[in-house]
């Protein structure tokens, strides 16, 4: 994740009835809400910043390392070069004519072998020289590679600090939420116990299911909190092509229109993964998955607001996310904020 983030929610409203909506406690909760997702959405720049720098540092370190092998390779060559009997006798330029002499048939036969010598000994000359300087374009490189080694390992820890935090505030922001909803439903509650004058009904929980709007649901349960990182760039000249949407690990994951699911997969960047082909023909990509509700398999016909998996932070998630794609018609990828924004919210 990277690049500027358009801030929407961290947690929905815990549906209050028109009376609640009024109560200066859900004000207050509401802007304790927007603190939390102010804190978050910088926290989430920072991990996006972060994960992007890892990603370019360990490009670099492959590289520098290519090249650091190469300059130990020509080295190696020269040095071999170098061992052999005429760099011995020769790389430093000193011809002795009597030895050509002696071992001439004649004083042209004799010249001719001087020249020769002569033209070895530079040759040699500069395979030493050669070989001095990979040698020192491989120490250089192999003291960047350290550096850029060290700096990675600064990164790391960064964005491990960062992912505590972020994992923290959303812990707490679920914590609160879990509290306001059983504080409306108790107040609720004994409103129309009053009314009735009589005990309240135990009304059950949310549903298996999501609440669909016009045809789509928003594929993710509550708390949740998205924003529009669409074409942000990412390392290796790659550009973001969904709508990343947190929340903690294991909330359901829903399907956002009636269609069949026609692949589950994982991998390394994606992780665990499902495509949902609609009945719009719209195809929808979901990934960081940490696993399918029993049952979930290609071919399967499911229904808009079905719950089909759980949130997590598998394949290259820095947090629990989910990666979600649109290609309308089964074609390339368009933003999926608007189509996000739409049933969410």
């Amino acid at each position: 994740m990277a690049g500027a983030l358009v801030v929407v929610m961290i947690l929905g409203p815990a549906a209050p009835g028109a009376a609640q909506a009024e109560d200066p406690r859900l004000r207050e909760i509401q802007q304790q809400r927007a603190e939390v997702q102010a804190k978050l959405d910088q926290l989430l720049q920072e991990i996006a910043a972060l994960d992007a720098e890892n990603e370019d540092i360990d490009a670099e370190l492959q590289v520098l390392e290519q090249q650091r092998q190469e300059h130990q390779d020509q080295a190696d060559t020269a040095d071999s070069a170098l061992a052999a009997q005429v760099r011995k006798s020769y790389m430093h330029g000193s011809i002795d004519s009597g030895l050509s002499i002696l071992t001439s048939d004649s004083p042209q036969h004799a010249a001719e072998q001087a020249q020769f010598l002569h033209m070895l000994a530079r040759r040699q000359r500069a395979g030493y020289e050669d070989a001095t300087a990979a040698g020192t374009r491989t120490q250089v490189t192999a003291e960047q590679v350290a550096l850029s080694a060290q700096r990675l390992e600064g990164r790391q820890q960064e964005l491990h600090k960062a992912r505590e935090e972020a994992e923290r505030l959303v812990a707490e922001a679920t914590a609160e939420e879990e509290r306001i909803k059983a504080t409306i439903a108790e107040e609720e509650a004994a409103r129309r116990a009053e009314s009735r004058a009589a005990p309240a009904s135990s009304g059950g929980g949310a549903g298996p299911s999501a609440s669909v709007n016009g045809n789509v649901a928003c594929p993710v349960g509550q708390p949740r909190s998205y924003s529009d990182t669409y074409g942000a760039p990412r390392s290796g000249g790659r550009s973001h092509q969904g709508t990343d949407i947190l929340a903690p690990q294991g909330t359901h994951i829903y399907a956002y229109e009636n269609g069949t699911v026609t692949r589950t997969d994982s991998n390394r960047l994606g992780g665990i993964s499902l495509y949902l082909q609609g009945d719009s023909g719209n195809l929808y990509y979901y990934a960081h998955l940490s696993g399918y509700v029993g049952g979930v398999n290609p071919g399967m016909r499911v229904n808009a607001g079905q719950h089909i998996a759980h949130n997590g932070m598998t394949g290259n998630a820095p947090v629990p996310h989910l990666h979600f794609e649109v290609k309308p018609g089964g074609g390339g990828n368009v933003n999926p904020y608007p189509y996000v924004a739409r049933a969410c919210g």
